[in-house]
């Protein structure tokens, strides 16, 4: 599990991705501030409704076009669809009247909204909310990737590689650390590829 560059052809996702399991699995994180400690440990016993009905800060809409099969999980009408089991998972994701809500795991911050809602056999997003503050003019396409990852791997429990910012640093090592601040063991992956949206 070396940190490496996997070329298309070898890659079971069809794109070039990095490895990033060497760090993933194995690294640690360690809270020097007591209060962010103590608000991750009290955010574990929520049962999803300090995220309900709340948006990212200076919130916008993006329209999308994604779908995941129903056979993939059976999605409740409300609740904790995912919960940070340790401070190297980096997001919780409640569901409400079909909204989902991605927080950050140690402060509960809200970073993406979207709804889903079932149609034939599938579950449907159409629409993303995300702060305006997040956007970047030359890449406004990596939010929605990153939601479609968390979907993929937190919400249904499948192992998916997670974007990088066009014109992001490829640099090995940058790529380790940014994508373990981001999405923390389940990072498995990354890939500078963008899917169909």
């Amino acid at each position: 599990m070396e940190p490496r560059w996997i070329e298309a052809e070898h890659s079971p996702f069809g794109v070039r991705i990095f490895d990033c399991r060497a760090i993933a699995t194995a690294m640690t994180t360690s809270m020097s501030n007591a209060d962010t400690a103590e608000q991750f440990m009290a955010l574990r016993e929520s049962d999803g409704t300090h995220l309900f009905g709340k948006r990212p800060a200076n919130p916008v809409r993006v329209d999308v076009s994604m779908s995941y099969p129903l056979e993939l999980k059976d999605l409740p009408d409300r609740g904790i669809v995912f919960r940070s089991g340790s401070m190297e998972e980096k997001w919780d994701i409640a569901i409400d009247d079909g909204v989902l809500t991605f927080a950050r795991s140690w402060t509960g911050e809200v970073v993406y909204n979207c709804d889903i809602r079932r149609e034939n056999d599938a579950y449907v997003v159409s629409t993303l909310v995300l702060s305006d503050d997040l956007i970047v003019d030359d890449d406004v396409s990596y939010h929605v990737h990153v939601v479609n990852y968390l979907l993929w791997s937190h919400v249904f429990d499948i192992v998916y590689p997670h974007p990088l910012a066009n014109g992001s640093d490829v640099d090995e090592d940058t790529i380790l650390t940014s994508s373990f601040s981001a999405f923390g063991k389940r990072g498995w992956f990354a890939t500078i590829e963008r899917f169909e949206e």
